[in-house]
């Protein structure tokens, strides 16, 4: 049985890993400031004192010192973008002069493919830039290092296709781990996302839950007490749902409470927060609404949940709630909002009558 989680986009994928690929750059950074210097000591050993040599060092001093310039500016926090616009010019560097390095050594030393199907292969697991990127990257020089490899002396010609048939599968070795990589990091992140969407909502409603609506109410109530702006919530009473229960069977309530979550967040503004409070309550905190406004919110959606009966186990249940409002005073505190909300719910309640089962009245055919 295989377990389905929301799709996450790149962006995403990007902005949650841009910590980890950061550290990653520097890695790398810090590896070829190391290796440089023993590359450029292979290359006066193959090709001595001379031009040539003179002007593969000019290269790999400049790439050195563009290597330590961003190796600078990555151990400071900031967005990674440009880091990675940068990665990828010094990664074409790099590439750049190896490829010189390849053409300018003897046509007899092969050595050097070593180097490149190393190239090949690790730049696309290990380069922190996207794949199009790397593509762009490894492509020519894959191209180019095939090219040479036609003009360098091989012992034999199965030599030569050992050779090509490494540079190649190299490549793909590389662009397939990173492809499995790439998916294992939307998998996880993916898997990631829906605990953290479970852990905040309601599993029935999809709305939040009860913990999450305090988190979210307690800042805005700061937020809102700082600026000294209007701020209300509702505490909304289903009425008959255990008698739905046990007219209908156990839950045909959940399915009125799906039913009246979706009337609630159709009733409600798009910037409110909706989150189910109790077994038969919802609550919804309004930000800079003030008792007026809150009074208006309240009666659209009562209006709306007992509008429409709800089609239960193919009958029409009319559903009605019940509804606390608080507004929010100088020097007050969540506590005592939620308080006074649900004593003007019991007062409201109170005065509303009770019905002890499902009437006829409440159900058509």
């Amino acid at each position: 049985m295989t377990t389905s989680y929301p799709e996450v986009s790149d962006a995403e994928l990007r902005a949650q890993y841009q910590k980890p690929d950061q550290a990653q750059a520097q890695k790398i950074l810090r590896f070829i400031l190391y290796v440089s210097p023993v590359l450029l000591y292979v290359d006066l050993v193959v090709l001595g004192v001379g031009t040539p040599f003179l002007l593969l060092l000019a290269l790999r001093l400049g790439a050195m010192g563009y290597t330590w310039w961003i190796l600078r500016k990555a151990s400071h926090a900031a967005p990674f973008s440009p880091l990675e616009q940068h990665l990828f010019y010094w990664a074409a560097l790099i590439l750049i002069s190896q490829l010189l390095s390849d053409f300018l050594s003897p046509a007899t030393y092969l050595g050097h493919f070593y180097v490149d199907a190393w190239i090949c292969m690790v730049s696309a697991i290990v380069l922190p830039i996207r794949a199009a990127y790397v593509k762009r990257l490894i492509l020519p020089y894959l191209l180019a290092v095939v090219l040479l490899s036609l003009r360098k002396i091989f012992p034999n010609v199965a030599h030569q296709v050992i050779v090509l048939s490494v540079l190649l599968l190299s490549a793909y070795t590389g662009k397939a781990v990173a492809a499995t990589m790439y998916k294992f990091r939307l998998k996880l992140l993916s898997a990631e996302f829906e605990l953290q969407r479970k852990e905040i909502t309601d599993p029935l409603t999809g709305v939040l839950n009860r913990r999450e609506f305090l988190r979210v109410a307690e800042a805005e109530l700061l937020r809102h007490s700082r600026l000294a702006k209007p701020l209300s919530l509702l505490i909304f009473d289903v009425d008959g749902l255990k008698q739905i229960n046990a007219q209908f069977g156990a839950g045909s309530a959940d399915m009125v409470l799906v039913e009246i979550s979706k009337r609630m967040q159709r009733a409600t503004r798009n910037y409110d927060c909706l989150a189910r409070y109790g077994t038969e309550e919802f609550i919804v905190l309004l930000p800079e609404a003030e008792a007026a406004i809150a009074s208006k919110v309240a009666q659209r959606a009562v209006h709306t949940i007992a509008a429409i009966p709800i089609p239960v186990s193919g009958k029409e249940v009319r559903v009605s709630a019940n509804v606390g409002i608080a507004s929010l005073r100088k020097d007050d505190n969540l506590t005592a909002m939620l308080l006074r909300a649900e004593d003007d719910l019991r007062r409201v309640r109170s005065a509303t009558p009770i019905l002890s089962e499902v009437s006829h009245d409440m159900v058509f055919a």
